[in-house]
């Protein structure tokens, strides 16, 4: 280029203090600012000889002390060295020299700091690499981001304080504090601090799914309710603490289809798998399977939870899409049942929050291509929990009457003349026998197994006398068959007495 044409160098440089302000305004709620932290403490954790991630050990702390909210994040990765914080982690777009699987944009640690504290409220990180603990050092850096922040000496008591499980000589540990209302951000219905930690541990545990299913892999969540009070806070208040543990995509009996999809793109293949199925409301529901459940937020059975999950690289970033997949099929009651997940790898990329998938990827593209094309097998179908049932009544007629040569079957029988109820089937054997059952596509629950009661008591009303009451679901829980041992020391208005029993369908050998 003629340098006589040249008018002058343009300046990139950022006009600081409205670029770290600018990047606190984002469209992120409390647990996607989160997780780009525990995405930070994962990918810290390291790999082992043979490429594979290392075990992890991950400590969240959250304090709420009135309207304001303290956390701390802390992890015994690899730490982050003298160099990297002075010229690498902390500018803009700048990553690490050592990356994990889950360091992509090098934006995650600023988003999260600015999303949290809009730059105005403090922050700190406070790491040690090998090299800093060989040295006896402790770095400390703090927040707000402005032009002359440094890299100090911290005092080694600051190192562990408020933490129980992770308190190894390396590691980072992030602070920061943020406002109540985007803590509430995490679930709008509840404002009780105690009902949003509840639902922090289920959104942590279907984010990080992939990375907990190994039980190697240890994420607590830690935390204390110092009251409503700013001024006069409740210090004396206990910690609380849970280990978060994988919320799996519950599946109904009809479990789940796993389709490989093979995409190439300049050479470079690699293989999606979508995995999909119908949904079991009654694991939703199962407060007996852990503090965070029944679920609130995700597989409801509804319109906002019906379709599938994107998972990269094992972290789960979008959840519950159906038309954001197939344009042409709009969200309907049809499709509650429907559930599963696209299981993705590191050649598809997200966008610099985490928040979803870059639309733009070729990966990504090519695959929405086949996902949509009109002979991909594998669309949502428009299934009710009532299809399901009637399909499972309708093989278990089949196999009752082979089974018992010369005996009848009855779906949808009435009892109680006028009321409307029918009992699902009842099974009439050449020897005067009357079997009655009451199926479930489900896991069983206690009402289950007082509508054969029910049943029974009409078939009794019509002069009847049954012999056996049989539940049949997907599985039985403990509490379904301590009931139904309970009713079996009853009688009936006969003075019979009552024969109830469960029995999975996969007992039954039928297949759905």
């Amino acid at each position: 280029m003629d340098q006589s044409s040249v008018l002058g160098k343009i300046n990139v440089s950022i006009p600081e203090d409205a670029y770290w302000i600018g990047l606190s305004k984002q469209n992120m709620d409390f647990h996607q600012v989160l997780g780009e932290l525990i995405d930070n403490s994962i990918s810290a954790s390291g790999v082992d000889e043979e490429g594979d991630l290392k075990p992890f050990k991950i400590e969240v702390l959250i304090q709420r002390i009135g309207d304001k909210i303290r956390l701390k994040v802390a992890d015994e990765g690899t730490g982050i060295s003298l160099s990297d914080l002075l010229s690498k982690v902390l500018a803009p777009g700048g990553r690490g020299s050592n990356l994990g699987p889950l360091n992509e944009h090098g934006f995650g640690l600023k988003n999260a700091l600015c999303v949290l504290t809009g730059n105005r409220l403090p922050w700190k990180i406070q790491t040690r690499d090998q090299d800093a603990v060989d040295k006896g050092l402790y770095y400390l850096v703090k927040g707000p981001f402005r032009r002359d922040m440094q890299v100090v000496k911290d005092d080694p008591s600051n190192w562990n304080t408020n933490l129980v499980h992770v308190r190894g000589e390396r590691g980072t540990r992030v602070y920061a504090e943020t406002n109540y209302y985007l803590f509430n951000t995490l679930y709008r219905r509840a404002r009780e601090f105690s009902s949003l930690i509840k639902r922090l541990m289920e959104h942590l545990g279907v984010m990080y799914r992939g990375f907990l299913e190994n039980t190697a892999n240890k994420l607590w969540l830690r935390w204390q309710d110092q009251g409503n009070d700013v001024e006069n806070p409740n210090t004396s208040a206990s910690w609380q603490e849970e280990r978060v543990r994988p919320i799996e995509i519950p599946y109904d009996v009809s479990g789940s289809k796993r389709i490989p999809i093979e995409i190439s793109h300049n050479g470079v293949k690699t293989t999606v798998i979508y995995e999909f199925g119908l949904l079991d409301r009654q694991i939703t529901d199962d407060s007996s399977l852990g503090p965070a459940y029944p679920l609130r937020i995700y597989y409801r059975g509804n319109i906002p939870t019906q379709g599938i999950d994107i998972r990269v690289r094992g972290r789960v970033i979008r959840m519950s899409l159906l038309p954001e997949i197939w344009p042409d099929i709009p969200r309907h009651n049809d499709f509650n049942k429907f559930v599963g997940e696209l299981i993705l790898d590191e050649n598809f990329e997200t966008v610099n929050n985490k928040t979803g998938i870059d639309p733009h990827n070729p990966f990504w593209e090519k695959l929405m291509e086949i996902m949509n094309a009109p002979d991909f097998p594998h669309k949502p179908q428009r299934i009710t929990r009532i299809q399901t049932e009637k399909n499972i009544k309708e093989k278990l007629k089949i196999h009752l009457e082979g089974f018992v040569t010369g005996s009848s079957v009855t779906l949808d029988y009435p009892v109680w003349s006028g009321t409307g109820v029918k009992i699902d089937i009842l099974h009439e054997k050449p020897n005067g026998e009357i079997d009655i059952y009451e199926v479930k596509a489900g896991t069983a629950a206690p009402i289950d197994v007082y509508q054969l009661v029910m049943y029974w008591d009409g078939l009794v009303n019509d002069g009847k006398n049954p012999s056996l009451g049989r539940l049949v679901a997907k599985s039985i829980p403990n509490s379904v068959k301590n009931i139904i041992d309970s009713l079996n020391k009853r009688k009936d208005a006969n003075g019979n007495t009552y024969h109830f029993e469960g029995k999975t369908i996969t007992e039954l050998g039928i297949s759905v």
